[in-house]
């Protein structure tokens, strides 16, 4: 499903499982739409917090078993139980976005090494365990070339960043 987005890429493509391709793209939609919060837009900063504080606010619904408020989380919440995905990924993705808020300068490439270990790994962890494959080798192999991406992902976006006062 291609989204109409600047940084546009195939999600759940023809090339997963069929039986994937639901799960990747209800994934998709609550990172995209949560990384979008954080990035896009005229908000100020207290509002993306606030948006960001609603999906935190959704995710602790379905921890406690309550009922999610929106659509996304209701797809989220029968993807989480029909894959037993961890809940944690999610956290850090908020986290990260939630960073990408209030940190405009990273003094360290250990900071930026952290940033990375919540904004991208958790991708490859949700996937790992779409695919039952989730043993400490894989998520090792999977965190590194997350991190990797997420650095590439960096460097193709030196410009806007600037523009948008990121270092």
């Amino acid at each position: 499903m291609p989204v109409a987005h600047y940084e546009n890429f195939p999600v759940a493509s023809l090339l997963l499982p069929a039986r994937l391709r639901h799960p990747v793209s209800v994934i998709y939609r609550f990172a995209r739409s949560a990384d979008d919060f954080a990035d896009e837009g005229d908000l100020g900063a207290a509002a993306r917090l606030a948006l960001l504080d609603g999906y935190r606010a959704e995710l602790r619904r379905l921890e406690a078993g309550e009922p999610p408020a929106s659509r996304l989380f209701r797809e989220l919440r029968d993807v989480i139980a029909a894959h037993a995905l961890p809940l944690a990924p999610f956290h850090d993705l908020i986290d990260a976005f939630s960073q990408d808020v209030t940190k405009t300068r990273y003094a360290s490439f250990a900071e930026v090494m952290s940033y990375c270990r919540r904004s991208a790994d958790p991708v490859g962890r949700l996937m790992l365990h779409l695919y039952g494959r989730s043993d400490a080798a894989n998520v090792a192999s999977s965190d590194a070339i997350c991190s990797a991406l997420q650095l590439i992902n960096f460097w193709q976006d030196v410009e806007i960043d600037f523009l948008k006062d990121r270092i």
